[in-house]
């Protein structure tokens, strides 16, 4: 009879509810196909369930707990649930042997297996080679003269010191081509698997606030092309309807690159799915980089944008966290070559990095407003986590202060009342506690009027035409919205809604037109309060009153706030789209071309590039988890002139599938 083993790896349900996304066990897969192409493993061992949803704990506890073995891939999002059901596991089988690995695990406290007794062995970094191993002396369970392990003995931790790392990633069959996940697949057909496609493996960069550096700090190794190919082969005939590429930095290799690209194109062209993918984008994009972009945007499928991980763009935060972008001259430069494209751009940034102050993240907004990125940016609270540098070096020297949250995953609001969590930074030396308030409310302020689309094009007209720089603008309209009553409500109750966050570990907010408000989406809120309240005439005549101070043409003014107002995009008049849009001035070409500005009748093209039929809850959901195609604003086009010659076009490209 053979040995069994169960393997735990679940995920939070992904993206609106409606979709029952949800990833397929991808590292519990690669790690099983790894160890049963070894002949004796496979003669001896067999898998029988591979636990992929955070269903009922006492459940699943039951369904696994006769199993010889059980393993267990953690991080945030399944580490609660994990120790969960283990605990559950080991009282109702004290035989089995438990393993943990992944991210999660404290593997530098000394006093983990005294804190959690349920453990045998933990594996640190690679799990591949070191799970084996444990296969082939599971007989004599000699677990000491594996390399890679944390053993209990006793309650004592001992380190069997580094792992033996793969050299050669042919070594390891595919999960989804040796079937690993055909049972899964077969006895679920009402689900929509988001496939992981691991390309490459490793990273070149050492960021302390990552874990990933942590594990895979190395030379990149490869995936032969042809394993690439039939795996992205194999997620599309399966339908699966969302990839997500685990590349550190997809475009590193461009040549290579372009050519997973021109698969992925040709299984959506084939079989329509993924319906979408997402990529890390290699962290110093080239020129290549942009055209591998351009090719997935212009393909049938919904493929996303250009991702800039900036992070930060102070020089003292950056050297801080031993990131290095790229310098600003090449940062513009992808970004007018994207703009000239047709390419969105989404940016990201961390609040809470060391080194950090108000003022400069201020600064980090302001410069990529000059650089051309108005639309897909987003902030993510920085975290610590369990074994980046950050956590376990750093925060003493920067006086980091943080709050475990529990409302801060896509998704938590399909857990089974075993509540996940993650440890936010909410004040550093640099960022005190109410600073860092004052640093979310600025994010908030800017998030909700400039990246939603509420006064990007007036903030733009006023940089371009006036030489009065976005720091001016939106710190002047900030003090004239403080004689808003709307506005000031809204700032209130977010500002005590993020200490709430930062204090007690959830925001504990209402839900906002039928949509649940989590740390995740809270900075969202008033833009969905403004449609649901139906304040958007309101924040425009607010805006029309503002605008008065720069003292700009009556005409251009006029045509600056119709263009501004149908940029927006109205539940209400969503069917009204696509719509042309006459303006008496060039103000498009002005703004997004560097053209002359010039008196003269426009004719634009305004489209809702989304479904016009999508429900009102719908519309307001996808404000979060569209923010990468830039949702709720107007895609833009010239009209042809009499002559029929294109003049000019500029669109805000619907690039994704939610």
């Amino acid at each position: 009879m053979k040995h069994t083993v169960a393997w735990v790896q679940p995920n939070f349900q992904q993206g609106p509810k409606e979709l029952n996304a949800y990833y397929l066990p991808y590292s519990a897969g690669v790690i099983w196909s790894y160890a049963k192409a070894d002949p004796t493993v496979a003669e001896k061992f067999e898998c029988t369930e591979m636990i992929w949803r955070r269903d009922a704990v006492e459940d699943v506890a039951q369904k696994i707990c006769n199993n010889d073995i059980i393993a267990f891939s953690t991080y945030v999002w399944n580490h609660q649930y994990n120790y969960t059901v283990a605990r559950r596991v080991r009282e109702l089988n004290p035989n089995c042997l438990i393993i943990f690995g992944g991210p999660e695990p404290a593997i530098t406290d000394k006093n983990i297996f005294r804190d959690n007794p349920f453990m045998d062995l933990i594996i640190c970094f690679e799990g591949e080679i070191t799970f084996r191993k444990i296969l082939q002396n599971f007989d004599n369970q000699r677990w000491e003269e594996i390399p890679g392990l944390l053993v209990n003995r006793d309650g004592e931790a001992v380190n069997t010191g580094d792992a033996v790392r793969i050299e050669a990633l042919e070594d390891i069959p595919s999960p989804y081509l040796s079937g690993v996940f055909d049972k899964i697949i077969a006895e679920n057909p009402d689900v929509e698997w988001n496939g992981t496609l691991e390309t490459n493996r490793g990273c070149p960069f050492a960021c302390t606030f990552c874990d990933w550096g942590s594990l895979t700090y190395n030379k990149v190794k490869h995936f032969e092309p042809q394993r690439v190919y039939d795996e992205l082969e194999w997620m599309a005939k399966h339908k699966c309807g969302f990839i997500s590429i685990t590349d550190a930095n997809f475009g590193m290799f461009p040549g290579r690159d372009s050519l997973i690209a021109d698969k992925i194109i040709e299984v959506q062209n084939t079989y329509g799915y993924p319906k979408t993918v997402s990529v890390a984008w290699a962290k110093n994009q080239k020129r290549e980089v942009v055209e591998i972009v351009k090719k997935l945007l212009d393909a049938p499928g919904f493929n996303q944008g250009l991702t800039l991980s900036v992070q930060s763009l102070d020089v003292d935060v950056l050297e801080n966290i031993r990131r290095k972008n790229m310098e600003m001259s090449k940062l513009e430069e992808v970004f007018e070559l994207c703009e000239q494209r047709n390419i969105p751009t989404y940016t990201e940034l961390i609040l809470g990095l060391p080194g950090e102050s108000l003022q400069s993240w201020k600064d980090n907004f302001w410069k990529l407003f000059r650089m051309g990125n108005h639309t897909g940016l987003t902030v993510f609270q920085a975290q610590l986590l369990e074994n980046a540098e950050m956590n376990l070096l750093q925060k003493k020297l920067f006086k980091i202060g943080s709050q475990r949250v529990t409302d801060y995953f896509s998704g938590s609001y399909s857990n089974e009342h075993v509540i996940e969590g993650i440890d936010i930074i909410t004040s550093t030396k640099d960022l005190p506690f109410e600073t860092m308030l004052d640093a979310e409310i600025f994010s908030w302020y800017i998030n909700t009027f400039h990246i939603n689309g509420i006064s990007t094009l007036l903030s733009r007209l006023v940089y371009k035409y006036l030489d009065i720089d976005y720091s001016v603008f939106y710190e002047d309209l900030f003090q004239y919205l403080q004689n808003d009553e709307w506005f000031v409500k809204e700032q209130t109750e977010v500002r005590q809604y993020f200490a709430n966050w930062m204090t007690q570990g959830q925001i504990r907010h209402p839900d906002v037109g039928g949509i649940e408000i989590h740390g995740w989406n809270l900075i969202h809120r008033t833009v969905l309060n403004m449609h649901v309240e139906k304040q958007s005439e309101h924040i425009f005549a607010v805006l029309e009153a503002f605008m008065q101070r720069y003292n700009l043409p009556q005409d251009l003014l006029d045509s600056a706030m119709k263009f501004q107002k149908k940029y927006l995009i109205d539940y209400n008049k969503i069917h009204e789209y696509p719509q042309k849009l006459e303006l008496d001035y060039n103000l498009w070409e002005f703004m997004t071309f560097d053209q002359p500005l010039t008196k003269e009748s426009v004719t634009y093209n305004l489209d809702f590039p989304e479904d016009k039929n999508m429900s009102f809850p719908r519309f307001l959901e996808l404000f979060y988890f569209a923010r990468r195609r830039n949702f709720g604003k107007a895609m833009v086009e010239l009209m042809q002139d009499q002559n029929g010659a294109k003049r000019g076009q500029a669109a805000l490209r619907a690039v994704a599938n939610a």
